[in-house]
């Protein structure tokens, strides 16, 4: 992040304080708005779709689940930003309590 530093008084009294490099403090600015989603994202949304389709062929339950909640867990951003950040925060609870039941229903 860049650092942004400004003063709490005024310029003629920054020129004549001998302590005025003191009282600087730094300013964040904000990053400027990236794509959604990385490559990688996309990648790994794609990969799980595709394995997705396969477990549903198969019938693989546990795999079925743990891959909803993976997808689940990769959408949160595009809720964010549609429907606002309740939403978002439901689905990371709803994919975290998926994945422990995928994994529960593996090893039973």
């Amino acid at each position: 992040m860049r650092r942004d530093y400004s003063f709490e008084f005024d310029e003629e009294e920054r020129q004549t304080s001998s302590i005025h490099r003191l009282n600087m403090h730094p300013v964040l600015e904000p990053e400027p708005d990236g794509p959604m989603f990385s490559r990688g994202q996309k990648m790994s949304m794609m990969l799980s779709a595709v394995l997705l389709v396969y477990a549903l062929l198969s019938g693989d339950m546990p795999l079925i689940f743990l891959l909803l909640s993976f997808l689940s867990y990769l959408l949160r951003p595009l809720a964010e930003k549609t429907v606002g950040l309740w939403l978002s925060n439901a689905m990371k609870g709803f994919s975290f309590a998926l994945g422990l039941g995928a994994v529960a229903m593996a090893f039973l």
